[in-house]
């Protein structure tokens, strides 16, 4: 009978091992963690933090941790970024400014891109857009073109922001300028540095500004013809398609790129602190493949002209390591800000 009892024990035991050895095999390096997600935007309603909001509420489900995202602004961002600890608690959500910032020289080269680890992509936001007051003498920013050819006395202002995509897209845009109208109209186009989105629509409202760079989903509450007149905008320009919308592109408009249809849509890419642990990497691939998938959460962002796609980290280095690089020539090639802001 003890040796019965005995062996009963034994198996209970090993029973016991064997299932919390499986219960920490089945645990990723994130459940139970309180994660917080630094985003470089301190607005709640531009597209860094929608797509941020609304990825980690999904993404903290299927890591089983607790995420925060904490709109801090691009600098603060990267500090936190490169000074974390590689233990999952810290990661950045961003989009193409992580490096644009760097090349533009608006950030030091402590927060390039090989300086912390790039995990999966999870959006892309399409919609980056210029628009124009509904009375503006143009439709769209070849006509803008066309009218400062004909009005030698004309100039235009465009609001945009320092270091990022919208200063990326205004110098695509001016380079153009001067290769297919020359280099007096291209000089009729002035920066004016904006911020948030709703300061630059304050800036146009109040005719400080003709055009300004924000989110199409930003602005298109504004474009109903229902919008009394000194309030309503009219798109002048997207930097890529958006399915259903007709207002050209800059690839419509003819600009270009290294000889290609200049196309830019915004990669949003999950960032981590240097040296963290390649399991974590691969946990957040698993994860974030699983709520790219979601049909309710590729509904969610299509509702504000979002896109679900998945990138594994892997290819997603590989992709925005050469996005970023193709880009290096025309930014050097490009006037600096302090030329082209209005004096």
């Amino acid at each position: 009978m003890k040796k019965v009892l005995a062996l009963v024990l034994v198996l209970v035991l090993s029973l016991s091992v064997l299932t919390a050895c499986t219960q920490k095999e089945v645990k990723n390096s994130f459940e139970g963690k309180n994660t917080r997600v630094v985003i470089g935007s301190t607005a709640t309603t531009g597209d860094s933090y929608m797509i941020a909001d609304m990825t980690m509420r999904y993404l903290a489900k299927a890591l089983k941790a607790n995420t925060k995202v904490d709109a801090v602004g691009a600098g603060p961002a990267f500090e936190a970024i490169s000074t974390a600890k590689p233990d999952g608690e810290t990661i950045m959500m961003f989009h193409d400014m992580t490096y644009l910032g760097v090349l533009f020289g608006a950030f030091d080269a402590k927060y390039a891109l090989e300086n912390m680890v790039v995990g999966p992509r999870v959006g892309i936001n399409p919609g980056a857009a210029f628009g124009a007051k509904g009375n503006a003498p143009y439709n769209d920013m070849r006509e803008m073109a066309e009218y400062l050819k004909a009005n030698p006395t004309e100039t235009v202002r465009v609001a945009i922001e320092a270091g990022g995509v919208s200063h990326i897209g205004f110098i695509g845009y001016y380079e153009w300028l001067v290769n297919q109208y020359g280099q007096d109209v291209a000089d009729r186009v002035k920066v004016i540095v904006g911020g948030s989105t709703g300061e630059k629509l304050q800036m146009l409202w109040d005719g400080n500004t003709d055009v300004i760079f924000a989110d199409y989903s930003s602005l298109l509450q504004y474009t109903d013809p229902k919008v009394e007149d000194k309030l309503r905008v009219k798109f002048v320009a997207l930097l890529d398609e958006i399915d259903g919308v007709n207002t050209p592109t800059f690839a419509d408009l003819g600009v270009t790129l290294n000889g290609n249809p200049f196309v830019f849509s915004k990669d949003f890419i999950i960032y981590l602190p240097k040296d963290t642990p390649a399991e974590y990497v691969a946990e957040l691939d698993k994860a974030a493949e699983a709520v790219a998938n979601d049909p309710a959460f590729q509904a969610e962002m299509a509702k504000l002209q979002y896109r679900a796609a998945y990138m594994p980290a892997a290819e997603a280095k590989t992709y925005i390591t050469e996005k970023r690089d193709s880009l290096e020539a025309l930014i050097k090639a490009a006037p600096s800000l302090d030329e082209l802001t209005v004096k």
